[in-house]
């Protein structure tokens, strides 16, 4: 009996990479999801969405969830969650600002997201972050304006910052795994084994790109061999093709 997996999560799920040439996202064909939909024989179902933070995610967790009937839901978020409004800040770098989804608040949704999954009698899996490149993603999102630049300093102080503030959101997911003991898979010690990390992210430091895609293929296929008895029943055995 084939297994169904539904994913939910936000644009590194949906496989959207930046397009040098053309200066734009796009979808990358050979995103992680459509090779392991193709590896694995099982139903797939993709509920991410480019820009989703953890609270968008949980609608689309119950409308698919009701739709569906998964076996497993595999749930990816924090990258737009820990993410701040960089104009706002960049106009009035004296102000408190406060990411999309505080971290607290962040947790209290990715619990919300295992115990609707598992009242329903499903196993959640969840995923921790890639890293991003700071400086990248920083000349990224300012533009390269020296001007924006430097107001945006004032606030960050360091671009290094960055880096920081986002590994806390993903250190926050592997806490919560393993206090609920729930299954996760590690993307970000995937990515930093090797010396330079960067080469697996596009231009703008923060999305994977195909070699960044591939790598968590197989980090996700691997996981899944380790851990297939755990994760499903054994009427429901995981088969690849």
């Amino acid at each position: 009996m084939a297994k169904t997996i539904l994913v939910v999560g936000d644009s590194i799920s949906k496989g959207v990479v930046l397009d040098t040439q053309k200066k734009k996202y796009t979808l990358l064909q050979d995103c992680f999801f459509n090779l392991l939909a193709d590896t694995l024989k099982a139903k797939m179902i993709n509920a991410s969405h480019f820009g989703a933070t953890v609270k968008e995610g949980s609608r689309q967790l119950k409308t698919k969830m009701e739709k569906h009937d998964p076996d497993i839901v595999v749930i990816e978020f924090g990258g737009n969650d820990c993410d701040f409004d960089w104009e706002s800040v960049a106009k009035d770098p004296g102000f408190d600002h406060v990411p999309k989804t505080p971290l607290d608040a962040f947790e209290y949704n990715i619990c919300a997201m295992i115990d609707y999954t598992e009242k329903n009698g499903k196993k959640a899996v969840l995923t921790t972050l890639p890293p991003l490149y700071a400086d990248s993603y920083f000349k990224w999102f300012t533009g390269c304006d020296r001007e924006k630049g430097q107001s945006i300093l004032k606030w960050l102080k360091e671009i290094w910052r960055i880096y920081w503030w986002q590994e806390r959101y993903s250190n926050c997911i592997a806490n919560i795994a393993k206090k609920r003991g729930v299954l996760c898979i590690d993307v970000r010690h995937a990515f930093l084994k090797g010396r330079e990390f960067c080469q697996y992210l596009c231009p703008d430091g923060i999305h994977p790109n195909k070699e960044g895609h591939r790598l968590i293929f197989e980090t996700v296929l691997s996981f899944i061999k380790e851990q297939a008895s755990y994760l499903l029943p054994s009427h429901l055995s995981v088969q690849f093709g």
